[in-house]
């Protein structure tokens, strides 16, 4: 498969956020975190994603019980061409870790919180079968600005 836990290295070249400060995202969606305070948060359920030859992006466990794993998700993609280069190629690796998950944690049922901003990641997750299954309005005050914040759920796999 094409992922491994991920490591303090992983996260080097990354550029930050548009936010200058944010606890919204998690820290593999460096927002100008020190590299000791990455280091320190890095833990068993951050992993890198990749493709054939590139870094695609991070998913992190951010919790999970009565089967159901709650992720975060940033991806990352090359401008190319008017188009996001590498990013469509992340979908099968993205569901190989959702089936490792499923396998060592019988987990059925996934959900993801987004910004509206967050149009790669969406886009990823509605092809892998996700839908919005909540939006909550103004829900994040980051910087002076509200966001909503979306809430991205797999089909049920429990029942």
């Amino acid at each position: 498969m094409s992922f491994r836990l991920a490591a303090l290295d992983d996260f080097i070249d990354l550029e930050s956020s548009s936010f200058k400060c944010s606890s919204y995202k998690n820290l593999a969606y460096p927002l100008g975190c020190s590299k000791s305070e990455l280091d320190s948060a890095l833990g068993d359920g951050d992993f890198v994603v990749f493709n054939d030859t590139a870094k695609v992006g991070f998913i992190r466990i951010k919790a999970m019980f009565s089967r159901i794993a709650y992720l975060d998700l940033h991806l990352i993609g090359d401008f190319i061409d008017g188009d996001f280069a590498d990013v469509d190629t992340a979908d099968g690796d993205i569901q190989a870790v959702m089936g490792w998950l499923a396998a060592q944690y019988d987990i059925g049922k996934y959900y993801i919180q987004l910004l509206p901003s967050e149009q790669l990641e969406i886009d990823c997750l509605k092809r892998l079968g996700f839908t919005e299954e909540a939006r909550l309005k103004s829900q994040l005050f980051v910087e002076g600005t509200y966001y909503d914040l979306l809430m991205m759920g797999s089909e049920d796999k429990r029942v």
